[in-house]
């Protein structure tokens, strides 16, 4: 596995952007991910991939109003769930309508703009992957 990695992106909370890093390690047969800024204390959350220890420290940042500017936390961005055991959940497929548009890196810095909530991600992953199966094994 990779050593610990770290990534400057952006973070916006009330339309004002601030920087942050997000870094991320693996340790232990675990996943941790935490994001330092000087807009708000270091958050740092463990998990047993990647993906899921970001959405981990989003869901504390959330009600706070800040957004996390990494393509992860895009609504049609969602690891499979092979991407999660084999690959840790550093990288995950960009949903489209009509199926499965590429993957992109977890931590890739995006606009903090075009992220969405944890709930409202997982709701349309949720929702095209069942587009998916359903064009796939229509009834």
């Amino acid at each position: 596995m990779p050593e610990r990695q770290e990534q400057t992106i952006e973070v916006l909370q009330a339309g004002v952007v601030h920087k942050a890093t997000v870094s991320w390690w693996y340790t232990d047969r675990r996943w941790t991910v935490r994001v330092e800024s000087t807009e708000f204390d270091d958050i740092e959350q463990v998990a047993d991939d990647a993906f899921e220890a970001l959405c981990q420290v989003r869901e504390l940042l959330e009600p706070k109003g800040w957004h996390l500017g990494v393509a992860g936390g895009q609504a049609e961005v969602w690891p499979s769930g092979m991407a999660r055991d084999q690959g840790g959940g550093l990288r995950a497929y960009r949903l489209t309508e009509q199926g499965v548009g590429g993957l992109v890196d977890t931590f890739a810095p995006v606009d903090p703009a075009t992220v969405t909530t944890v709930a409202e991600q997982k709701a349309e992953a949720e929702r095209l992957f069942s587009e998916m199966r359903h064009r796939s094994h229509p009834s």
